[in-house]
């Protein structure tokens, strides 16, 4: 089971359009047996810990992990078709 966290802030346009576009498109992402998780910082009582951690450097910060193990990250918006696509890829 792969799994893709998506990491974002109330007040970031970006990570508002994403949310939106996984949502649209959530049944594909069950199809590939991929858990979805949203992260919002603001919500976080150790925000400083979580960025630390996972060294983020802007939002939305996303990564896809296999068994514990981080196969794909990228900071910032991308393409809902590319997070499919690397999902394909590390199945």
């Amino acid at each position: 089971m792969l799994n893709l966290t998506i990491v974002t802030q109330t007040k970031c346009p970006p990570c508002k359009v994403l949310k939106n576009q996984i949502g649209d498109r959530i049944e594909e992402f069950n199809e590939l047996e991929c858990d979805v998780l949203f992260v919002n910082l603001d919500g976080l009582e150790d925000k400083d810990t979580f960025i630390k951690k996972n060294r983020l450097s802007s939002t939305p910060s996303i990564w896809i992990e296999k068994d514990g193990v981080k196969v794909f990250e990228h900071a910032g918006y991308t393409d809902v078709d590319n997070l499919i696509l690397n999902i394909k890829e590390n199945k």
